[in-house]
Protein backbone atom coordinates (compact mmCIF):
# COMPACT_ATOMS: atom_id res chain seq x y z
CA UNK A 1 0.00 0.00 0.00
CA UNK A 2 1.67 3.55 -0.93
CA UNK A 3 1.85 6.22 1.89
CA UNK A 4 -0.57 8.42 0.39
CA UNK A 5 -3.39 5.90 0.86
CA UNK A 6 -2.45 4.81 3.63
CA UNK A 7 -2.36 7.99 5.12
CA UNK A 8 -5.57 9.06 3.63
CA UNK A 9 -7.16 5.75 5.60
CA UNK A 10 -5.42 7.04 9.11
CA UNK A 11 -7.69 10.12 8.64
CA UNK A 12 -10.83 8.40 7.48
CA UNK A 13 -10.23 6.43 10.61
CA UNK A 14 -9.52 9.07 12.68
CA UNK A 15 -12.33 10.93 11.38
CA UNK A 16 -14.71 8.41 12.44
CA UNK A 17 -13.28 7.17 15.92
CA UNK A 18 -14.06 11.35 16.53
CA UNK A 19 -17.78 10.90 15.06
CA UNK A 20 -18.45 7.46 17.33
CA UNK A 21 -16.91 9.32 20.47
CA UNK A 22 -18.68 12.94 20.46
CA UNK A 23 -22.36 11.27 19.08
CA UNK A 24 -24.93 9.17 20.25
CA UNK A 25 -25.06 5.70 18.82
CA UNK A 26 -28.29 5.26 17.25
CA UNK A 27 -27.94 8.59 15.35
CA UNK A 28 -24.83 7.44 13.97
CA UNK A 29 -26.06 5.69 10.82
CA UNK A 30 -27.92 8.56 10.22
CA UNK A 31 -24.81 10.71 8.75
CA UNK A 32 -24.79 8.30 6.12
CA UNK A 33 -28.59 8.43 5.26
CA UNK A 34 -29.78 9.94 1.95
CA UNK A 35 -33.38 9.69 1.97
CA UNK A 36 -35.03 12.93 0.77
CA UNK A 37 -36.41 13.15 4.47
CA UNK A 38 -35.07 12.52 7.45
CA UNK A 39 -37.87 12.27 10.16
CA UNK A 40 -36.51 12.39 13.99
CA UNK A 41 -39.26 12.15 16.55
CA UNK A 42 -38.13 12.04 19.87
CA UNK A 43 -38.44 12.87 23.34
CA UNK A 44 -36.99 15.30 25.39
CA UNK A 45 -33.60 14.95 25.63
CA UNK A 46 -32.98 12.84 23.25
CA UNK A 47 -30.75 14.10 21.11
CA UNK A 48 -31.93 14.61 17.87
CA UNK A 49 -31.81 18.12 17.22
CA UNK A 50 -27.76 18.37 18.32
CA UNK A 51 -27.72 15.23 15.62
CA UNK A 52 -29.13 17.44 12.71
CA UNK A 53 -26.81 20.49 13.80
CA UNK A 54 -23.89 18.04 13.63
CA UNK A 55 -25.08 16.24 9.98
CA UNK A 56 -25.45 19.54 8.93
CA UNK A 57 -22.21 20.63 9.50
CA UNK A 58 -20.54 17.93 8.41
CA UNK A 59 -22.04 18.20 5.31
CA UNK A 60 -21.63 21.71 4.85
CA UNK A 61 -17.78 21.96 5.83
CA UNK A 62 -17.15 18.56 3.18
CA UNK A 63 -19.63 19.04 0.57
CA UNK A 64 -18.41 22.53 -1.44
CA UNK A 65 -21.39 25.42 -2.05
CA UNK A 66 -24.10 23.78 0.28
CA UNK A 67 -26.90 26.22 0.92
CA UNK A 68 -28.93 25.19 3.85
CA UNK A 69 -31.69 27.05 5.05
CA UNK A 70 -32.69 26.52 8.57
CA UNK A 71 -36.32 27.25 9.54
CA UNK A 72 -39.05 27.21 12.29
CA UNK A 73 -42.03 28.21 12.32
CA UNK A 74 -41.26 31.77 14.02
CA UNK A 75 -38.19 33.48 13.13
CA UNK A 76 -37.83 35.40 16.33
CA UNK A 77 -37.33 31.48 18.12
CA UNK A 78 -34.17 30.22 16.23
CA UNK A 79 -31.45 33.10 17.19
CA UNK A 80 -31.82 31.81 20.79
CA UNK A 81 -31.94 27.70 19.32
CA UNK A 82 -30.61 26.24 16.42
CA UNK A 83 -28.56 29.65 15.46
CA UNK A 84 -26.37 29.60 18.69
CA UNK A 85 -26.56 25.70 18.53
CA UNK A 86 -24.72 25.57 15.65
CA UNK A 87 -22.47 27.88 16.18
CA UNK A 88 -21.16 26.22 19.21
CA UNK A 89 -20.85 23.00 17.64
CA UNK A 90 -19.09 24.58 14.63
CA UNK A 91 -16.26 26.20 16.97
CA UNK A 92 -15.97 22.95 18.62
CA UNK A 93 -15.76 20.67 15.75
CA UNK A 94 -14.57 22.22 12.72
CA UNK A 95 -12.64 24.87 13.99
CA UNK A 96 -10.26 24.84 10.62
CA UNK A 97 -13.72 25.24 8.34
CA UNK A 98 -13.36 28.85 8.47
CA UNK A 99 -16.84 30.35 9.90
CA UNK A 100 -17.75 33.76 9.47
CA UNK A 101 -20.93 34.82 11.35
CA UNK A 102 -23.68 37.44 10.51
CA UNK A 103 -25.85 38.06 13.64
CA UNK A 104 -27.60 40.44 12.03
CA UNK A 105 -28.79 38.22 9.32
CA UNK A 106 -28.33 35.24 10.84
CA UNK A 107 -25.86 33.56 8.60
CA UNK A 108 -23.11 31.20 8.51
CA UNK A 109 -20.45 30.95 6.09
CA UNK A 110 -17.90 28.65 5.58
CA UNK A 111 -14.12 28.87 3.73
CA UNK A 112 -15.49 26.72 0.68
CA UNK A 113 -18.39 28.49 -0.13
CA UNK A 114 -21.09 26.69 1.67
CA UNK A 115 -23.40 28.50 3.45
CA UNK A 116 -26.21 28.13 6.30
CA UNK A 117 -29.61 30.32 6.18
CA UNK A 118 -31.78 30.88 9.00
CA UNK A 119 -35.38 32.00 8.75
CA UNK A 120 -38.84 31.80 10.04
CA UNK A 121 -41.76 30.63 7.85
CA UNK A 122 -43.58 33.79 9.34
CA UNK A 123 -40.86 35.77 7.58
CA UNK A 124 -42.44 35.42 3.82
CA UNK A 125 -40.26 38.08 2.40
CA UNK A 126 -36.86 36.74 3.92
CA UNK A 127 -38.28 33.11 2.23
CA UNK A 128 -38.98 34.43 -1.20
CA UNK A 129 -35.74 35.97 -1.81
CA UNK A 130 -33.98 32.33 -0.93
CA UNK A 131 -32.77 30.48 -3.82
CA UNK A 132 -30.65 27.34 -4.24
CA UNK A 133 -31.34 25.79 -1.36
CA UNK A 134 -29.66 22.16 -1.14
CA UNK A 135 -30.90 20.86 2.23
CA UNK A 136 -33.34 22.21 5.05
CA UNK A 137 -33.79 21.26 8.72
CA UNK A 138 -37.02 22.24 10.37
CA UNK A 139 -36.48 22.37 14.02
CA UNK A 140 -39.90 21.62 16.24
CA UNK A 141 -41.63 20.27 13.17
CA UNK A 142 -44.94 19.71 14.88
CA UNK A 143 -45.42 23.93 14.62
CA UNK A 144 -45.58 23.98 11.11
CA UNK A 145 -48.53 23.41 9.03
CA UNK A 146 -48.85 20.62 6.17
CA UNK A 147 -48.77 23.16 3.73
CA UNK A 148 -45.71 24.59 5.40
CA UNK A 149 -44.07 21.28 4.94
CA UNK A 150 -45.28 20.91 1.08
CA UNK A 151 -44.01 24.21 0.22
CA UNK A 152 -40.50 23.75 1.64
CA UNK A 153 -39.95 20.67 0.02
CA UNK A 154 -41.15 22.44 -3.76
CA UNK A 155 -38.00 24.74 -2.66
CA UNK A 156 -35.84 21.90 -2.33
CA UNK A 157 -35.43 20.92 -6.12
CA UNK A 158 -31.34 22.33 -6.48
CA UNK A 159 -29.42 21.12 -9.43
CA UNK A 160 -26.28 19.64 -7.11
CA UNK A 161 -23.47 16.97 -6.81
CA UNK A 162 -24.93 16.18 -3.62
CA UNK A 163 -28.47 14.22 -2.33
CA UNK A 164 -30.87 16.64 -1.53
CA UNK A 165 -32.44 16.41 2.27
CA UNK A 166 -35.09 17.86 4.52
CA UNK A 167 -34.05 17.39 8.34
CA UNK A 168 -37.61 17.20 10.37
CA UNK A 169 -37.11 17.05 14.59
CA UNK A 170 -39.95 17.07 16.55
CA UNK A 171 -41.81 15.90 19.84
CA UNK A 172 -44.80 13.68 18.90
CA UNK A 173 -47.05 16.07 20.56
CA UNK A 174 -50.18 14.70 19.96
CA UNK A 175 -51.96 11.46 18.03
CA UNK A 176 -53.83 13.78 15.66
CA UNK A 177 -50.80 15.43 14.44
CA UNK A 178 -50.42 15.67 10.64
CA UNK A 179 -46.73 13.89 10.79
CA UNK A 180 -48.35 11.03 12.53
CA UNK A 181 -50.77 10.44 9.39
CA UNK A 182 -47.80 11.72 6.81
CA UNK A 183 -44.79 9.39 7.21
CA UNK A 184 -45.98 6.94 10.39
CA UNK A 185 -49.72 5.90 9.36
CA UNK A 186 -48.89 6.14 5.17
CA UNK A 187 -45.28 4.90 4.79
CA UNK A 188 -43.17 6.90 2.33
CA UNK A 189 -40.43 5.05 0.80
CA UNK A 190 -38.59 8.53 0.13
CA UNK A 191 -38.34 8.79 4.22
CA UNK A 192 -36.32 7.43 6.80
CA UNK A 193 -38.35 7.63 10.01
CA UNK A 194 -35.87 7.44 13.86
CA UNK A 195 -37.51 7.43 17.37
CA UNK A 196 -35.10 8.21 20.18
CA UNK A 197 -35.90 9.06 23.88
CA UNK A 198 -33.72 10.51 26.57
CA UNK A 199 -31.65 7.12 26.87
CA UNK A 200 -30.25 7.46 23.65
CA UNK A 201 -28.43 10.36 24.73
CA UNK A 202 -25.39 9.52 26.97
CA UNK A 203 -24.17 13.03 26.99
CA UNK A 204 -27.82 13.72 28.75
CA UNK A 205 -27.34 15.47 32.44
CA UNK A 206 -28.45 13.56 35.78
CA UNK A 207 -30.51 16.37 36.64
CA UNK A 208 -32.55 16.54 33.44
CA UNK A 209 -33.18 12.72 33.35
CA UNK A 210 -34.72 13.11 37.00
CA UNK A 211 -36.89 15.91 35.37
CA UNK A 212 -37.92 14.02 33.02
CA UNK A 213 -38.82 10.69 34.73
CA UNK A 214 -40.40 12.79 37.23
CA UNK A 215 -43.06 13.65 34.94
CA UNK A 216 -44.43 9.69 35.45
CA UNK A 217 -45.89 11.00 38.79
CA UNK A 218 -46.82 14.57 38.21
CA UNK A 219 -48.25 14.87 34.28
CA UNK A 220 -49.01 11.86 32.47
CA UNK A 221 -49.37 14.11 28.78
CA UNK A 222 -45.47 15.00 29.53
CA UNK A 223 -44.78 12.05 30.56
CA UNK A 224 -46.08 10.45 27.41
CA UNK A 225 -44.35 12.84 25.19
CA UNK A 226 -41.42 14.09 26.50
CA UNK A 227 -40.25 10.78 28.42
CA UNK A 228 -41.47 7.99 26.31
CA UNK A 229 -41.83 9.80 23.10
CA UNK A 230 -45.26 8.05 22.76
CA UNK A 231 -47.87 10.31 20.47
CA UNK A 232 -49.67 12.62 23.14
CA UNK A 233 -53.42 12.63 23.88
CA UNK A 234 -54.63 15.75 24.73
CA UNK A 235 -57.16 16.59 27.30
CA UNK A 236 -58.63 14.38 30.01
CA UNK A 237 -60.47 11.53 29.65
CA UNK A 238 -61.48 8.55 32.25
CA UNK A 239 -59.63 6.23 29.80
CA UNK A 240 -55.70 5.98 30.39
CA UNK A 241 -53.95 7.85 27.54
CA UNK A 242 -51.27 5.56 27.19
CA UNK A 243 -53.51 3.18 26.61
CA UNK A 244 -55.64 4.50 24.28
CA UNK A 245 -52.22 5.73 22.21
CA UNK A 246 -51.48 2.05 22.41
CA UNK A 247 -54.87 0.50 21.11
CA UNK A 248 -54.85 2.94 18.14
CA UNK A 249 -51.63 2.55 17.47
CA UNK A 250 -52.33 -1.77 17.29
CA UNK A 251 -55.59 -1.00 15.22
CA UNK A 252 -53.27 1.06 12.19
CA UNK A 253 -50.62 -1.55 12.10
CA UNK A 254 -53.14 -4.32 11.85
CA UNK A 255 -54.83 -2.51 8.93
CA UNK A 256 -58.03 -3.41 10.68
CA UNK A 257 -61.61 -1.80 9.49
CA UNK A 258 -63.44 0.12 12.20
CA UNK A 259 -65.90 -2.19 13.91
CA UNK A 260 -68.55 -1.24 16.25
CA UNK A 261 -68.61 -2.51 19.74
CA UNK A 262 -67.71 -0.92 22.88
CA UNK A 263 -65.58 -0.20 25.40
CA UNK A 264 -65.45 -2.43 29.28
CA UNK A 265 -63.91 -1.61 32.15
CA UNK A 266 -63.22 -2.76 35.70
CA UNK A 267 -64.28 -0.13 38.19
CA UNK A 268 -62.04 0.46 41.69
CA UNK A 269 -63.81 0.41 44.68
CA UNK A 270 -63.39 3.89 45.39
CA UNK A 271 -65.97 4.33 43.24
CA UNK A 272 -63.93 6.93 40.80
CA UNK A 273 -60.97 5.24 39.29
CA UNK A 274 -61.05 2.47 36.90
CA UNK A 275 -58.19 -0.28 35.04
CA UNK A 276 -58.05 -3.22 32.71
CA UNK A 277 -60.13 -1.46 29.91
CA UNK A 278 -60.83 -3.24 26.93
CA UNK A 279 -62.99 -3.47 23.77
CA UNK A 280 -65.23 -6.08 23.09
CA UNK A 281 -66.76 -5.93 19.19
CA UNK A 282 -70.60 -6.27 18.77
Amino acid sequence: MDKDRLSLLRMVDAWFEELLGSNNESFIPLFFDEHRFLVLRGGGGSGKSIFAGRKILERVTTEPGHRWLVCRKVAKTLRESCFNQLISQANEYYPHAGLKVNKSDMLLTFENGSVIIFAGLDDVEKLKSIYGITGIWVEEASEITRDDFNQLNIRLRTVTPYYLQMILTFNPISINHWLKERFWDNRDPDARLHESTYKDNRFLDPTQVKVLEGFKDTDEYYYMVYCLNQWGVLGKSVFNKTAISKRIEAIKAAGKQPKTGYFEYDEQPDGVHIDNIRWVDD
